[in-house]
């Protein structure tokens, strides 16, 4: 961090410049109530400034701070601690949520305020020029420190929320992912269990029922298949690929389809065999629309 020498340097600030500041006190130190009850007012024509000073005890509050730096700039001492003082001054802009642009234009209207009442003195034209250029190089060199510390102060808010943003995120990937394989091993446990489903069905027919048994492996069969469909998808999420809610879709339209299957062969009512047929219809419907839907998007 710079030292309040180094940034007077900065500016060109001469001996010529310190007796020009004592000028600067004797005639604009006497007009600082003019100057905070203006800057009041000035702030209260915006809806945005003016709602930060809803009390009577946050305008005075305000009036005594703004009277305070006045001060300063013009008849305190510009060290270090004037220069931690600035950097205050803009952090806490930050922590109040103020936004810089109304905090520079704060400051151009302060400007504007000096340069007129330098304009309105009766001195020779040359000393007004010099307290004109004073006058700016103070107001420069306040308008830096405080904007740079509001810079840095609004951005130290930033990077802690992107820290804890950016940590969030990559635990909520990690959760992801081991769902993911917890997922990967269910489908591999549920695949084991359909295929040991099929190999009852074979038995079943030959060994039992046939016409009943090949049935039930056919429905076994096509849910086999559904698994190793989700069984592939999976492996393509898990390599960063597109996940497609048309296989869930798929797998309720071969449900169904085993469901028929099932029921051809056993007793049942007309009323459940026509809903298993109107759902199997409906379902495969759907998988037609969404299927023309995903060729049109392509």
């Amino acid at each position: 961090m710079e030292s309040i020498d180094e940034i007077r340097r900065h500016y060109g600030w001469s001996a010529l410049d310190e007796e020009n500041l004592k000028e600067l006190a004797r005639l604009l130190l006497p007009l600082s109530e003019t100057m905070a009850d203006e800057f009041y007012d000035f702030l209260m024509e915006d809806p945005y400034s003016a709602a930060f000073f809803k009390t009577p005890e946050a305008v005075k509050r305000r009036k005594e701070t703004i009277l305070d730096w006045f001060h300063s700039i013009l008849a305190g001492r510009y060290d270090n601690a004037f220069l931690s003082r600035l950097r205050r001054i803009g952090q806490v802009h930050v922590r109040i949520g103020l936004k810089g642009h109304y905090f520079i234009a704060a400051m151009n209207f302060l400007r504007t305020f000096g340069i007129r009442q330098i304009n309105q003195a009766d001195m020779e034209k040359g000393k007004k020029g010099e307290l004109l250029e004073t006058f700016d190089k103070v107001m420069d060199l306040n308008l830096d420190v405080i904007t740079g510390a509001y810079r840095e102060a609004e951005l130290r808010k930033v990077f802690i929320s992107y820290k804890a943003e950016s940590a969030m995120i990559q635990w909520s990937e990690r959760l992801i992912h081991g769902l993911n394989l917890v997922l990967m091993i269910s489908l591999l446990v549920l695949s084991l269990g359909v295929a040991a489903l099929l190999t009852l069905d074979i038995f079943h027919a030959f060994y039992l029922d046939l016409q009943h048994g090949v049935i039930k492996a056919l429905g076994s069969l096509l849910i086999l298949w559904m698994m190793m469909e989700l069984l592939h998808t999976q492996v393509d999420v898990l390599r960063g690929g597109k996940f497609h809610v048309r296989i869930f879709l798929e797998l309720a339209l071969v449900a169904f389809i085993r469901k028929l299957f099932v029921a051809s062969v056993e007793t049942k009512d007309p009323v459940s065999f026509a809903f298993l047929l109107g759902g199997t219809l409906i379902l495969g419907v759907i998988l037609v629309l969404l299927i023309k839907n995903e060729s049109a998007e392509k």
